[in-house]
């Protein structure tokens, strides 16, 4: 459960952009320059002089961030399955913070593809993917055979993601 809250973590605040805790910084952006072809992900030198960021296919704008989070604060949950989600969402800001590992579990098999369905489906599909993967390992039984089929398509979920995300998105625990 804590490398699917780490997971959760990184998607989430990297899509919804949240400044001090999203994986896509300037200096991730600076080595795209040097080691990947990302045109999208590169820094742009403004007339001016000055460097800026352009927004990333896979992060929401200002208004759906609030609109994600007004969605969340007004979820209705039973007591028995997930805590009061609503409790970690700050609107005005456009953030979601102390969320426990039960409640970033269920977040991120059950509610995270409704969250983001705005953004684009080749996005939107590795994120359902992975959630996928996660629903499946946690189930409360699993076959040898399931368990195989697992390990040999995490791989592919992977390299989708990583033809999304930057790379500083996957450190040692999204390949674990």
């Amino acid at each position: 459960m804590h490398i699917e809250k780490k997971f959760f973590d990184n998607i989430l605040n990297t899509v919804m952009n949240v400044s001090g805790k999203r994986k896509d910084n300037e200096k991730a952006r600076m080595d795209i320059n040097l080691y990947y072809r990302r045109k999208d992900l590169e820094l742009k030198l403004h007339s001016n002089g000055k460097v800026f960021k352009p927004k990333a296919n896979y992060t929401l704008a200002g208004d759906q961030i609030k609109h994600v989070c007004q969605w969340l604060k007004d979820l209705g949950m039973s007591d028995e399955y997930s805590s009061n989600l609503a409790r970690c969402v700050d609107v005005s800001r456009g953030r979601v913070v102390g969320m426990k590992s039960h409640d970033c579990h269920v977040f991120m098999e059950c509610l995270l593809p409704i969250a983001l369905s705005s953004l684009p489906t080749y996005v939107i599909n590795p994120i359902s993917d992975i959630n996928h993967f996660f629903k499946d390992l946690c189930s409360r039984t699993l076959k040898e055979d399931d368990l195989i089929r697992m390990e040999q398509t995490i791989s592919f979920i992977l390299c989708k993601l990583e033809r999304i995300f930057s790379p500083s998105f996957f450190d040692s625990m999204e390949h674990l």
